[in-house]
């Protein structure tokens, strides 16, 4: 099932995030559950936040967020951005694609003209192009991050 987060999720998204952040190699910036999930706190009681679960059996196996907002060089148009999509490796086969699709519709129904995702190089970066490319998305820009 997927549905909204809510508040009482945030343990559960704090401690995927961090699995998550340990597969992706973020070795730059240290991740912090505490910090992740004040932050997921000050986010949920937003109007630009979209977050999504996946449960099982009541568990969650997957989430998925992104902040919508107009676009600075042209205010009438309303974009939205992903934050994180990840699935626990126990999750059934096509949960991260039904947390997609559900993540699109929810930025569809709060007006969203355009959708943004990202495809992080150390998780199957190639495999997350093709994927974005056959579902209409067009790449755009590379990201790249470095220890100051």
């Amino acid at each position: 099932m997927i549905r909204a987060a809510t508040t009482s999720d945030i343990p559960a998204i704090a401690a995927l995030g961090e699995e998550f952040h340990r597969q992706a190699g973020w070795d730059e910036i240290e991740y912090s559950r505490e910090d992740c999930a004040a932050s997921l706190g000050l986010f949920m009681a937003s109007d630009v936040f979209l977050c999504l679960v996946a449960e099982h059996d009541g568990q969650i196996v997957g989430m998925a967020s992104g902040i919508v907002s107009p676009v600075y060089f042209n205010t009438s148009h309303l974009s939205g951005e992903e934050l994180f999509w990840w699935v626990s490796e126990g999750a059934s086969q096509l949960t991260g694609i039904r947390l997609l699709d559900a993540l699109e519709n929810a930025a569809r129904e709060r007006g969203c003209a355009s959708w943004q995702m990202k495809a992080l190089a150390r998780l199957n970066g190639e495999r997350m192009v093709k994927l974005y490319e056959r579902r209409g998305y067009r790449a755009s820009e590379q990201l790249f991050i470095k220890r100051l």
